[in-house]
This record gives C-alpha cells, sequence and structure tokens, in this order.
C-alpha cells in the first residue's frame, strides 16, 4: 500500500502496487475511502465515515478497520471513494 514512508507525499495511479488474491488494486492507502456509513449521527450528524488510510498517514493506518470521520463537503487530496455494488 502506498503510505508515508514509500509514497513521496503524493497520490498514485491505480494499479501501481499488485492486485489483492481477489484481483482488485489499492484497497487499502493512497487515499481514504469515502464510506456510506455515518460516523456518529449523535455527535457528528452528517459526518460519514473514511477507511483504509491514505498516502499522507503512517503505514498502521493502511488497513480496513481504521477509519476516521469527515464531513462531506469537506475536500482533502487522501480522500477519494470507490464506486461498488452488489453482483446480484
Amino acid at each position: 500500500a502506498w503510505y508515508r514512508g514509500n509514497s513521496h507525499e503524493r497520490i498514485h495511479a491505480v494499479g501501481g502496487k499488485h492486485p489483492n488474491p481477489w484481483g482488485l488494486y489499492d484497497m487499502l492507502g493512497n487515499v481514504w475511502d469515502w464510506c456510506w456509513d455515518v460516523y456518529d449521527a449523535e455527535v457528528y450528524g452528517t459526518y460519514r465515515v473514511l477507511r483504509g488510510g491514505g498516502w499522507f498517514d503512517e503505514h498502521w493506518s493502511c488497513r480496513a478497520s481504521a477509519r476516521r470521520r469527515s464531513h462531506p463537503t469537506f475536500q482533502v487530496d487522501d480522500v477519494g471513494f470507490r464506486i461498488a455494488r452488489s453482483i446480484v
């Protein structure tokens, strides 16, 4: 995964690392992924969950269980999104 220690402090094109066992590239690292989940509506209102770690973060944050929150209107260069759909 791309993280602070190997990213040279920039985003990288998809596919620069080997795919995971299912053939998917860049599932962790490079940019945090926006999720549909609300972080904690009672405390943070419309803030959404971000997962996966980014190019500016330490290596330990490049994992699916790492999460942070952000407001939907906030823009930063280490946050992206992934389009996913069910197979049915």
